[in-house]
């Protein structure tokens, strides 16, 4: 290790360059991971972040609570069972506005028992009172213009909400969600259509998987967060990019230094000559090879989780720590395996071809 580094100080000119395209490279892939796990919340972190291990829906919702639709008996036999570990969740797209005339603004209303577990932690204002009027929003309704303490109105139903908090990292289906009590989404949805009838969408329980009730059917959560639409394409297909990417620099780096050591073939057969090991010499350049993979990582992690702080809140980017070290540490691990290559061809090096004048 210690020839490795003083090989890298010595020659810092011509190792500055791969570090830098490693580093633009290593951003780039942290980039796309946290924009990953940002576009993946942005569809589903008002249900990820529940604090609920099941949810109940009707049998032919697909997975859907926006679709489902449980009858009175089949929620009543669910409070009975389980008690405060069940609560309600309704689920409605819509639009609300600051104040008549201006521009509609998206959201997801989530319609829930304010004492109740799927209650959201305010990190400004209080949480819902059992009343009808009033709203807890996602922080991202800030930057819209909205404060703690203004009325907003619902676009459909015209139903006037006064905003009593905020809360952060709530969303669904990329649109921002809004808080309100089972009666105030009720209210809302007899307003705004004569037709509406009251009827819980799906009940959410903690605390374990829910028993079968006849008519419905019973989903964890991670189920209920992949079938939401979009939600597995997206990541599939940026997952994967971001993956290739690791892989192409990571292979880069291989390929720089095996170019390198090409060029200093001649003084690998005259250090094997005079008696250094096939095997110091591999290890000196797989040595190298991680120096620079394993600091480009760590300076462009740097970068990333300091852009990560900047990015306004309605960006979709969220570094996740877990996944961010299985990146580095895939990376690392390709570049060292890629290096290979240089350490097979050393080892064929024959000094005697150096010594006599043969060498090519």
């Amino acid at each position: 290790m210690r020839l490795a580094w003083k090989e890298l100080t010595y020659n810092w000119k011509k190792y500055l360059l791969v570090e830098v395209i490693v580093i633009l490279m290593m951003f780039m892939v942290l980039f796309l991971s946290g924009l990953v796990s940002g576009l993946g919340r942005a569809v589903s972190s008002g249900i990820e972040t529940m604090d609920a291990s099941a949810f109940v829906l009707g049998k032919d919702s697909e997975k859907l609570i926006t679709v489902s639709s449980l009858t009175d008996a089949q929620h009543k036999k669910l409070q009975d069972e389980y008690g405060s570990r069940q609560t309600p969740l309704d689920i409605q797209r819509a639009y609300l506005q600051k104040a008549s005339g201006e521009k509609k603004i998206d959201v997801t209303y989530f319609g829930i028992d304010p004492t109740g577990f799927l209650a959201p932690k305010t990190y400004a204002g209080k949480g819902l009172s059992a009343g009808k009027g009033e709203v807890i929003l996602d922080d991202a309704f800030q930057e819209k213009g909205i404060s703690l303490g203004d009325t907003v109105k619902d676009s459909s139903s015209g139903v006037r909400l006064k905003v009593v908090g905020f809360t952060k990292d709530k969303m669904y289906g990329h649109v921002s969600v809004a808080y309100v009590s089972v009666d105030t989404f009720d209210a809302m949805g007899e307003k705004g259509n004569p037709m509406y009838q009251k009827a819980v969408h799906a009940v959410a329980i903690s605390g374990g998987l829910a028993a079968h009730v006849k008519g419905t059917e019973s989903y964890t959560k991670a189920q209920i967060v992949e079938a939401l639409p979009g939600y597995k394409a997206e990541q599939t297909t940026i997952t994967m990019v971001e993956w290739l990417l690791v892989a192409i620099t990571a292979v880069i780096i291989g390929v720089f230094f095996f170019v390198i050591n090409m060029q200093k073939e001649q003084e690998f057969g005259v250090m094997k000559a005079i008696g250094t090991s096939t095997a110091k010499i591999s290890g000196t350049i797989v040595s190298q090879v991680f120096l620079i993979a394993a600091l480009g990582a760590a300076i462009a992690c740097g970068l990333a989780t300091a852009m990560s702080a900047a990015l306004p809140a309605s960006m979709p980017f969220y570094l996740v720590p877990v996944q961010v070290a299985a990146v580095l540490a895939a990376f690392v691990a390709i570049s060292i395996l890629s290096s290979l290559a240089s350490v097979v061809r050393v080892a064929r090096i024959d000094p005697a071809k150096v010594i006599g004048g043969d060498f090519q």
